[in-house]
């Protein structure tokens, strides 16, 4: 197929687009990024966003051979952001304002000139070879995603276009997380009542006999509760109703 895009592709595509996106994750669905990783063949992907103007991330999720989340807002080191401003892969976006091109590290700089500069040294950890899309985000923001290979052949034209043709989906998977991590609508006490029913293992029957309503109110009220919690499984709200404390 024409830029070097397989039947293959296209279907491992298909598939990633249809995920469950119940669990956001703290910035992207763990799952998402996990297909990420291998549809790209990647050793790591890695989203931050992060306030240059105040130079502080406020929030950093990775994925390599295990999860790793890292909440701030934090600095590193102020030697970071002078290297930031300087390299002009990292900065590209700040000075051109272009967040809809889908980039490579080897765009900006060679693999020698990479390899021997500090930021390499003192930050990329042996990375090498770096895809990169950025998502929109609330003013005075940055949301950036990375990735990397720390060895072999670099991105190809292949893996340029599958992002692109990818990133409004990484788009709209954003910010879907966004609204789920906002605090959930207040559930009425009715509702807290059926949801604990549910999160016992109770099937719709057994909460109408318990709650002395008929299947189908139970049915509306389970309906009402997911829009509530911006979730669309039973498996889902219970855990958003755990992990915003409602039990």
């Amino acid at each position: 197929m024409a830029d070097g895009i397989s039947g293959r592709d296209l279907d491992a595509l298909r598939g990633l687009l249809a995920l469950n996106m119940d669990d956001p994750g703290p910035v992207l669905p763990w799952e998402l990024m996990e297909c990420m990783r291998d549809l790209f063949h990647s050793d790591r992907v890695e989203l931050s966003r992060f306030q240059p103007g105040l130079e502080a991330f406020v929030l950093e999720q990775a994925l390599a051979e295990t999860q790793e989340v890292q909440v701030g807002p934090y600095p590193p080191d102020p030697r970071y952001w002078e290297l930031y401003r300087s390299t002009d892969a990292c900065s590209y976006a700040d000075r051109t304002g272009d967040i809809a091109s889908v980039a490579k590290l080897s765009d900006f700089v060679s693999d020698r000139q990479w390899r021997a500069s500090p930021m390499s040294v003192d930050y990329a950890s042996g990375r090498m070879r770096a895809l990169m899309a950025y998502l929109p985000d609330e003013p005075g923001h940055r949301t950036r995603l990375y990735l990397w290979r720390c060895s072999g052949r670099d991105f190809d034209e292949r893996d340029r276009l599958l992002l692109t043709l990818l990133r409004p989906h990484l788009i709209a998977a954003f910010r879907a997380a966004e609204r789920r991590r906002q605090a959930p609508a207040a559930l009425t006490t009715r509702q807290l009542e059926l949801l604990q029913y549910v999160a016992q293992g109770y099937t719709n029957t057994q909460i109408a006999r318990r709650m002395v309503l008929s299947e189908g109110t139970v049915r509306t009220h389970l309906n009402h509760i997911y829009e509530r919690l911006g979730v669309t499984s039973r498996t889902a709200a219970v855990t958003r109703m755990s992990t915003a404390g409602l039990e």
